[in-house]
Formats: C-alpha cells, sequence, structure tokens
C-alpha cells in the first residue's frame, strides 16, 4: 500500500518533509536492507540515474525490470511484462482529442480518471499498487469484513462498502496516498491530478526526492488482504499476507487500463509501467503489491482501449 512520503536524513534520523503535493500522513523509513549499500540504494533494482532521470535500458528493458511478479511477502519473481506493452512503452501514445472522445463516448468524467486531460503532464512511470486494505484479519465483523479472518462475500459487487467509497478516499492534503484509486466494480476516483506531485513509494521519497518531483504517477487498486494465520493468536499482530485470488477484477483491470491511456495522452508517449515493491524492493520493509496481479490482464484491456481508439479514427 502507498503510504510513503517524502524524507530528507539529517544526522541519521528521518524527518517527514512536506514537499508540494505529498501527504505528511505516513512517514516512510528509508532503512536499508541488510547489504544493499548507498550506492544500490540510490540506483534501485533497476539502476535509475538521477541526472538522466531514468531507469537503465530501453522503455521496453525498463518496463520488463520494473514490472516483475510480486509474490507473498514482497518477494520478486520473473518478467511479468507482455510484447504488447513492451512495444508500446515510451512510444507516441494516442492524441488526447481520442482519448476524450472514447471518455465521452463511456460517459466518464476527467475528473475521474487523473483531472483535465488537455493538461500536460511530466511523468514518465506509472506505479501500480494495491492498497492492501480492509485487513479482514484486523477488520470484522463490520461493513467492510463479514466475518473475520475471511474476504467478505460482495468484495466484488457495487454493494460492498469499499467499491463505494474508495476506503475513504479521496482525502484532502496533508492525508493524500496516490494520483488515483481504482475499485473492485471498474471506477476510479482523482486524489492529486496526474499533473502534481505526491511520492507514493520509498524509491520517490529517500534519496533524490526533488529529481523524481513528478516522474511518476501512481495508482491505487482496492484490494483486501488477510492474514496468515488468518486470525491471529491473541496478542499477537495480524499481518496481511494473502490476497485474495483472483486479485483483481476485469472491470478493475479495464478502469486502470484507461488511467493508463490518459496518463500516456496528457505525456505524449507511452509510459513505462512499474510495480510499487520492485521500486521499494531494496528497502527494509518494501509493500508487497500488487499482489496477484495479471499482467496479461491489464496488457489486454490497454489494447482493447487503444484498438477502440483506432476503429473510431478510421
Amino acid at each position: 500500500m502507498a503510504r510513503i512520503q517524502t524524507i530528507e536524513r539529517i544526522g541519521g534520523i528521518a524527518l517527514v518533509l512536506a514537499l508540494a503535493g505529498s501527504s505528511a500522513a505516513w512517514a516512510a523509513k528509508c532503512d536499508r536492507k541488510k547489504g544493499i549499500n548507498a550506492q544500490e540504494e540510490r540506483a534501485g533494482p533497476c539502476k535509475f540515474d538521477a541526472q538522466k532521470k531514468s531507469f537503465e535500458g530501453t522503455p521496453a528493458q525498463q518496463a520488463s525490470c520494473l514490472t516483475r511478479e510480486v509474490k507473498r511477502q514482497g518477494d520478486i519473481g520473473d518478467e511479468t511484462i507482455t510484447p504488447f506493452l513492451k512495444e508500446v512503452a515510451g512510444k507516441p501514445a494516442p492524441a488526447v482529442q481520442a482519448v476524450q472522445a472514447l471518455l465521452n463516448a463511456q460517459q466518464i468524467k476527467t475528473s475521474d480518471v487523473g483531472g483535465p486531460i488537455n493538461k500536460p503532464i511530466s511523468a514518465n512511470y506509472f506505479i501500480i499498487h494495491d492498497t492492501s486494505t480492509p485487513n479482514c484479519s484486523v477488520d470484522g465483523p463490520s461493513a467492510s469484513c463479514q466475518t473475520r479472518g475471511e474476504f467478505p462475500l460482495n468484495l466484488d459487487d457495487a454493494s460492498w462498502n469499499y467499491n463505494k467509497n474508495f476506503g475513504g478516499h479521496p482525502k484532502p492534503f496533508p492525508d493524500r496516498l496516490a494520483h488515483a484509486f481504482t475499485n473492485r466494480v471498474g471506477a476510479s476516483i482523482t486524489e492529486v491530478d496526474f499533473a502534481d506531485q505526491i511520492a507514493t513509494t520509498k524509491f520517490e521519497s529517500c534519496v533524490d526526492g526533488t529529481v523524481k518531483t513528478k516522474l511518476f504517477v501512481g495508482v491505487e487498486n482496492i484490494q483486501p488482504r488477510v492474514g496468515d494465520p488468518k486470525i491471529p493468536k491473541p496478542g499477537k499482530k495480524a499481518n496481511d499476507f494473502d490476497a485474495p485470488s483472483p486479485g483483481f477484477t476485469a472491470q478493475q483491470y479495464e478502469r486502470l487500463a484507461l488511467l493508463y491511456l490518459v496518463a500516456s495522452a496528457r505525456r505524449g508517449q507511452w509510459l513505462v509501467p512499474a510495480f510499487h515493491a520492485v521500486l521499494d524492493q531494496f528497502y527494509a520493509d518494501g509493500h508487497d503489491d500488487p499482489q496477484r496481479f495479471d499482467m496479461a490482464a491489464f496488457s489486454t484491456a490497454v489494447q482493447k482501449h487503444s484498438e477502440a481508439i483506432a476503429a473510431e479514427r478510421r
């Protein structure tokens, strides 16, 4: 879950700084994993170059590195990127007029998909998160989790409260967590305009934060969790190790793909997709999201929107 904000170390102490657009609600701990040195932290697992403001390699190579599988408890696996997404990464995106026409046809307001589509953005990277909330090993019985330790029976229905209220988002500064959120029935909200700054990972916050300003768009996707064990023993805290299966719905992938299309159109080129856990892989308490992400389903949804635009232009 993206609960990471701008940090600077002074005398070995992590102090929260409120950069424009960032939230002060959550303080990032910038402790590196054992064996990771300062140079490796600065570059991250995909070798970020602060002078170039870019990761190593072509956009396709960057996408391959940044979207490796996120496994249980944040272990990172093999590449997941599809040939289609590798092919388009960094290439010219559909024009904003064409994307606006698509939104109009589907009666989708730009205020729900990142803000005014004719307002350019400077981001080159599209970070995919999951909220990891509610945690049903903690929150139950309640409107969010009817039975403690079990996923809600209606988590993929419009009746589930998180599909109605996005877990209380959007929130005002300083409690904002991401640029946008999707729910499991295919809707979305904007919390921070895609053109504005908010850091949603440790990687953006802990080192070279000013260099990375407005370089990333971060999108949260509603996904509940349960712990292992599902109900902790007395006196023990619940963890949030396990996501539902499937991790996200087809409608959610379609809306996430639309947000990706909108952000790319506003940039003028297809953004490079990235996973939160991959970016924060070198930090001791890095996150484990997005868990159970189906890259093929996301890619198919992006291609579907692209083909709809192409068909409309014929």
